[in-house]
């Protein structure tokens, strides 16, 4: 039991040390952006970053749109782990490809084993738009192994094609994801590509698929592989006129619905009084389900979160509904990416309205839905340019900073370019601990200390908090909200 307590009192006596360092939220101003946590790229005239990845070696991929006045291409920059511009990468750190007949947005990225970096998004084709491809050499230049050019243009058999998120298949096969406009109508449209290019015909008929929603419309824009090979598909559908959060799981071989998935291979989620945008997906480590999105609450709107199980049901765990909806500026939240850290927590980033202009907004969530205090009040706030900012992707670095990217404008106020800024994550990298274990901002005898000795005594679970009393403005106050605490900032190990 002495050792027990010896252990309680070392991790906390640690707290000094661990707040002497940056906290999880702050903008990482050591280490990227030359002391201000933040870049900012102008490329031709006009850039946005849509899409960000990360490559083995730390460096960082944004994708995007760049405009010279005549029509938009597809745009790529390289940055090195420090946030400099990468010059081995086209000899300036950035890439500018045409692709198609007069106008090109990349809209994803992700980065092969071998180095080299695909970019996925939608092209002109004449009067249709089609799901286009570009790869890359890690030097740059276009993979003539791709397509012979590098470039892939799909004209499928739709009226028009729009890709919105990509993932890579174990043996090298490339799926996109996005809508496609069929019969008057938008519809959830997934393609499946092989290593070379060309599409892959095993996928379905064709190498692609279009799966009508909710009552009649629908629109896709997040993609992930589950660990046996099926596809989860994300985005917005319409369901008795209302927009709602829709899921559906294809069988990768004959591409059509995963009838084991919620209903039919499918599942849509009304969120009362709507749905607004979603943009994002991910996989929990146990196979739970991960949307993201923006819902209205009747006046403005608010960041989204949806959790199911792997069935397809929603997950009554995630905030007792299966649903957590946040403020997080002062009132239009958009949320656009989101992310999940190895130790659960999920990480929503998007657009605010703080003030006068919109900005980059992250906020932290544990693995019930709570918000994470580890946060600054679970979110921050960041301007980056000189006017409205708009953070459209996330990567997780392994040592847990967030790298975010999207646009922001130049002193100008006219300009858009492709902006990141870096934040410090934690438990991986900085760590928040201190003897106000319930967060109310003061350490007390009959609440912290009271806690760490039953804690220090062996004790687990909703008998550690029995009779105890917290202030109305304590931020942790569940058994689950206080040991995810004590584990990711104090670096203990307390049985559940």
């Amino acid at each position: 039991m002495r050792h027990v307590a010896a252990r309680l009192l070392a991790a906390l006596a640690l707290c000094a040390s661990f707040n002497a360092r940056a906290a999880p939220g702050d903008l990482d101003t050591a280490g990227f952006g030359s002391g201000f946590g933040k870049v900012m790229t102008s490329i031709d005239t006009n850039s946005q970053a849509d899409a960000v990845a990360l490559q083995p070696d730390g460096r960082i991929v944004a994708a995007g749109a760049c405009s010279n006045g005549n029509g938009d291409r597809f745009c790529l920059a390289r940055y090195l782990p420090n946030g400099a511009l990468d010059t081995s990468f086209n000899g300036t750190g950035t890439v500018i490809t045409a692709i198609g007949s007069s106008f090109a947005a990349a809209s994803a990225v992700a980065v092969q084993r071998d180095g080299k970096i695909v970019a996925a998004g939608a092209c002109s084709s004449g009067n249709q738009i089609d799901f286009c491809l570009a790869r890359y050499l890690p030097d740059g230049t276009l993979d003539p192994g791709f397509n012979g050019t590098g470039k892939v243009n799909t004209p499928l058999p739709f009226d028009s094609s729009v890709v919105k998120a990509i993932l890579l298949q174990p043996d090298g096969k490339i799926v996109v994801s996005g809508s496609c406009f069929v019969g008057g109508t938008n519809h959830f449209c997934v393609a499946r590509y092989l290593a070379s290019g060309p599409l892959d015909l095993t996928f379905g008929s064709i190498g692609a698929t279009y799966a009508p929603i909710g009552d009649a419309w629908s629109d896709a824009s997040a993609v992930a592989l589950q660990p046996d090979g099926k596809i989860l598909i994300a985005g917005m559908c319409r369901r008795v006129g209302v927009n709602a959060f829709c899921v559906a799981r294809i069988n990768p071989d004959t591409a059509l619905f995963d009838t084991a998935f919620g209903f039919g291979g499918t599942v849509t989620t009304t969120i009362a009084p709507g749905v607004q945008t979603v943009g994002a997906l991910a996989l929990q480590a146990d196979g739970k389900i991960v949307v993201g999105g923006t819902c209205s609450n009747g006046s403005n709107n608010d960041f989204c979160i949806a959790r199911y199980l792997a069935s397809g049901t929603l997950d009554t765990t995630f905030n007792y509904t299966g649903v957590v909806i946040s403020a997080i500026g002062s009132s239009e939240d958009i949320a656009h990416t989101l992310a999940i850290q190895p130790d659960g927590k999920i990480v929503v980033a998007g657009t605010c309205r703080s003030g006068a202009y919109y900005h980059f907004c992250v906020s932290r969530y544990l693995g019930t839905g709570e918000s994470d205090y580890s946060f600054p009040n679970g979110r921050v706030i960041t301007g980056i340019g000189a006017g409205d900012d708009e953070a459209r992707a996330i990567v997780l670095q392994p040592d847990g900073k967030m790298v975010v990217a999207g646009r922001c404008y130049s002193a100008n106020g006219i300009i858009r370019n492709f902006c990141l800024a870096r934040y410090q994550g934690g438990p991986f990298e900085a760590r928040n601990c201190a003897l106000d274990i319930d967060g109310d901002n003061q350490v007390l005898a009959t609440t912290d200390i009271l806690i760490s000795a039953r804690i220090a005594l062996g004790m687990s679970g909703n008998a550690v908090l029995n009779g105890i009393t917290f202030a109305p403005h304590a931020t942790r106050t569940t058994w689950p909200a206080i040991r995810d605490y004590l584990v990711t900032q104090c670096g203990m190990s307390i049985t559940p």
